[in-house]
């Protein structure tokens, strides 16, 4: 009788170098981009809308190991810029993810410290279910946040791992074969900030900025309340002790939404959101008397750029400021950064931003409401559907 071990043998080395093959030729063509930091495949153009971003940019962390980061949602990954001319002799890196929750943040920056501390945190905040500790971006998982001096190790390992799945598999025969969607360069090549051509194909794919507000007009939009702010607000409280103490300098703001997103978002719990300004600037108020460099500055409410006119009302289909309702452009983000990143504290051009202490808060809240009543009174047909309005008969532009 003939053994069948030889053959098995054969048959299991076989499949085994086959295996070996596969897995070499996706982790070198990374179609994830998951392990480029400063490398010639990140002119490659990618989809507009990348997959596993996470995996890129706590790699590029790691490696790059920036001076200034900006942490946050998604508004803060589309909307600040890292190329504005007082970063040219600093590393920058926009590490802001979408759906990040406040406890995404905390650990991108636990991440990014472990190998180098950064000199200053720009630091976008959002009211509402992103205020949480929970993470909100599925992709961003613990294996990816370095914890010990074996990660450039793990980290190997997890690639390698990812470059053994099926769906990378399909992407990188995709870009061998010419079949990928060649969009835009990938968001790495502009240091973690989504580009604004992959934005313009995005908000082609959806619809145009038109229609987002088409939506928010008609039907509103709701955003969940925080559930937890109190132990959101201790691990802040937390977070900023530890890192000032090392001397990292903060800049907190909140990110600036369109005034209709603001009216349709919070429009039942405008006491509580006010509140939850008022417990951060004396958590900020509070490292500032301690020493830290820390700022917090709204950009929020009803100014000159959130009030900005849309599309139904010019006839234009594009915004200066706005992609859509939610998310702000570069535009704003480079009068964002620049407020923020100024000498000395001081308030916006004309109104965009705000800094808020404890001698500023309440003046700020009370223009705040009048601001916010006034915007209904003039826009009365954009605000129709908002119940936070006054109810009236109101006739399209």
């Amino acid at each position: 009788m003939v053994s069948s071990r030889p053959y098995l043998a054969y048959l299991g080395l076989t499949a085994f170098g086959l295996l070996a093959v596969l897995v070499t030729i996706n982790y070198r063509v990374d179609p994830y981009l998951i392990h480029q930091w400063d490398s010639p495949l990140l002119q490659r153009l990618s989809p507009a809308q990348q997959k596993i971003v996470p995996w890129g940019k706590t790699y590029a962390a790691y490696r790059y190991r920036p001076e200034i980061v900006f942490v946050g949602s998604s508004r803060a990954e589309v909307g600040l810029p890292t190329d504005l001319p007082q970063f040219a002799d600093q590393r920058v890196l926009n590490l802001a993810i979408s759906g990040a929750s406040l406890g995404d943040a905390m650990n991108m920056l636990r991440h990014t410290r472990y190998f180098h501390r950064p000199a200053m945190v720009v630091w976008g905040l959002d009211y509402g279910w992103q205020f949480g500790l929970e993470s909100g971006n599925t992709d961003f998982t613990a294996d990816l946040i370095a914890t010990s001096d074996w990660y450039p190790l793990t980290r190997f390992l997890i690639n390698l791992k990812r470059a053994a799945s099926w769906t990378q598999t399909v992407e990188t025969w995709k870009i061998l074969l010419g079949l990928n969607d060649q969009k835009c360069l990938p968001i790495l090549a502009s240091r973690g900030h989504k580009s604004k051509e992959c934005l313009e194909f995005i908000m082609a794919d959806e619809g145009g900025t038109a229609l987002a507000f088409d939506k928010i007009v008609n039907q509103g939009d709701t955003s969940r309340t925080p559930k937890h702010t109190a132990e959101a607000l201790a691990a802040l409280g937390a977070v900023t002790r530890d890192y000032c103490g090392q001397g990292v300098a903060f800049r907190f703001f909140l990110n600036p939404v369109h005034a209709l997103a603001e009216l349709s978002y919070w429009q039942d719990v405008l006491p509580e959101q006010e509140q939850w300004k008022r417990d951060l600037v004396k958590l900020f108020d509070q490292r500032r008397a301690e020493g830290c460099d820390i700022r917090f500055m709204d950009f929020t409410g009803y100014n000159r750029v959130t009030t900005e006119p849309i599309p139904q009302v010019t006839g234009q289909d594009q915004m200066r400021y706005y992609w859509e309702h939610s998310h702000y452009g570069p535009e704003a983000g480079k009068e964002v950064l620049e407020s923020l990143l100024a000498p000395t504290p001081r308030n916006g051009q004309d109104g965009f931003g705000v800094d808020l202490t404890g001698e500023t808060i309440e003046r700020h809240l009370q223009d705040f409401r009048a601001q916010r009543q006034a915007y209904c009174d003039s826009h009365p047909w954009e605000t129709h559907n908002m119940p936070a309005c006054r109810a009236g008969a109101n006739k399209g532009p």
